[in-house]
């Protein structure tokens, strides 16, 4: 039998992982860098062009289009991940409501199954988009 905290991590890692594939596969990893590296740009350019308002009126709408681009591009993925994710938080809530996962001397209470997955995910999540390259 595992315990709460494995449990929680097991299942963090899986759908962190399972989630950034998805993203790797999905979405083309080519076009969100060059947004990326576009939107960079502009920041650049608007940080520089602060005192002159017309110049950042000119620059804002191009960074807010390619914004909503990328934007649109993440929501494509979430359609294949959506409804396992939304089985697995159910099955965690049902099963992991009220237990302690993770004690924390230094935190009000214990940090239970939702935000021992939170901090996981994140965890797993940088360390997998960074192995597997996924902006």
């Amino acid at each position: 039998m595992i315990g709460p905290l494995t449990t929680v991590t097991l299942i963090a890692m899986m759908v962190s992982l399972m989630i950034t594939v998805v993203n790797k596969f999905a979405v083309d990893q080519n076009v969100i860098r060059e947004i990326k590296k576009q939107i960079k740009k502009y920041q650049k350019e608007m940080k520089a062009n602060r005192n002159n308002i017309d110049k950042m009126k000119e620059i804002q709408p191009k960074m807010m289009e390619l914004s909503m681009k990328q934007m649109k591009m993440s929501f494509k993925p979430m359609l294949y991940y959506f409804l396992p994710l939304i089985l697995v938080f159910s099955w965690l809530k049902k099963t992991m409501t009220g237990v302690v996962v993770l004690p924390l001397a230094f935190w009000p209470g214990h940090l239970g199954w939702l935000g021992s997955y939170i901090i996981l995910s994140i965890l797993f999540s940088t360390v997998f988009r960074k192995l597997l390259k996924v902006q």
